[in-house]
């Protein structure tokens, strides 16, 4: 019973995650530079897809991912680009996207309140799994991630923008030689990046809730996943997402509930001090998106 309450509440805690690393560890690749307004766009993305689809989820869910690929441009347009060009250092590009993340903070207080906001699950009722008992949104939320990860999987790996991308992510210099305009596919990534923030935000809001007091918690956990896995390789970014769900549900249930951020940040330490560059980054993938 022990055992399967911990895989699957792991399991659920990682799909969450999922776009959140994915999203953090994908600017940052292709921009050098990490998103610190990414836990008020889940912010926002809960409050969103609570009150526009209220009346029917699908178009919430719609409408939500839509104002994402939108933020995630704007963030690009406005906090990064112009900032980039006048050859503003790494750390004023990172405190911009704070100010926009800030900006959108206000944003949400304004249109939304600051009430937690709870989407309605998608699929009612619970599922017996021998002693133990879980909600069916759980499993579901499990199988749309993993949906997730082989569709970001089929476009960087299989489509010719996810080679420009890697070739944008690796040498900009040299993709420009090609042909390759690296400012367009810097703003793909972001948007990209925004619609994964948006999906995070509806996964957290579906089996638990959000509210503007858990966005720094909710980019600390992003960017520790992301850090521990490699942040600048996607997919092992998703590794370190799969280690800080293992490693929260195992805090929670065994040593200590609400302890778990000194857990990840203990193991982030032994991360950094053993293997910097990630436990899931390796010569083979250092250099893909």
């Amino acid at each position: 019973m022990h055992m399967l309450s911990l895989i699957v509440t792991s399991l659920s805690l990682t799909a969450v995650l999922i776009p959140l690393v994915v999203s953090v560890s994908l600017v940052f690749r292709v921009s050098g530079v990490v998103n610190f307004g990414a836990g008020y766009f889940c912010v926002f993305a809960g409050a969103a897809c609570a009150s526009w689809g209220a009346e029917n989820a699908l178009l919430g869910v719609v409408l939500t991912l839509a104002a994402g690929a939108v933020l995630g441009g704007l963030t690009y347009a406005a906090a990064i680009l112009p900032a980039q060009r006048k050859g503003v250092p790494v750390i004023g590009l990172t405190l911009s996207t704070l100010g926009f993340g800030l900006l959108l903070n206000f944003v949400t207080r304004q249109q939304f309140g600051g009430q937690p906001s709870i989407v309605q699950p998608w699929l009612t009722g619970s599922v017996q799994l021998g002693d133990f008992q879980t909600a069916r949104q759980r499993l579901l939320i499990i199988g749309l991630s993993l949906l997730l990860l082989i569709g970001l999987y089929l476009l960087f790996d299989r489509t010719l923008i996810g080679r420009a991308l890697s070739a944008v992510a690796h040498d900009h210099e040299l993709a420009a030689v090609y042909g390759v305009r690296s400012s367009r596919f810097r703003l793909l990534a972001w948007v990209v990046s925004g619609v994964c923030l948006m999906i995070g935000g509806i996964f957290q809001a579906t089996v638990a809730s959000v509210s503007i007091d858990v966005a720094p918690t909710l980019l600390v956990l992003s960017l520790v996943g992301a850090v521990i896995g490699g942040l600048g390789s996607l997919f092992g970014a998703v590794g370190g997402a799969l280690v800080a769900g293992l490693a929260m549900t195992v805090t929670d249930q065994f040593i200590a509930p609400g302890f778990h951020l000194t857990t990840l940040l203990v193991i982030l330490s032994l991360v950094l001090l053993v293997r910097p560059s990630g436990l899931f980054t390796f010569r083979g993938t250092a250099e893909r998106v």
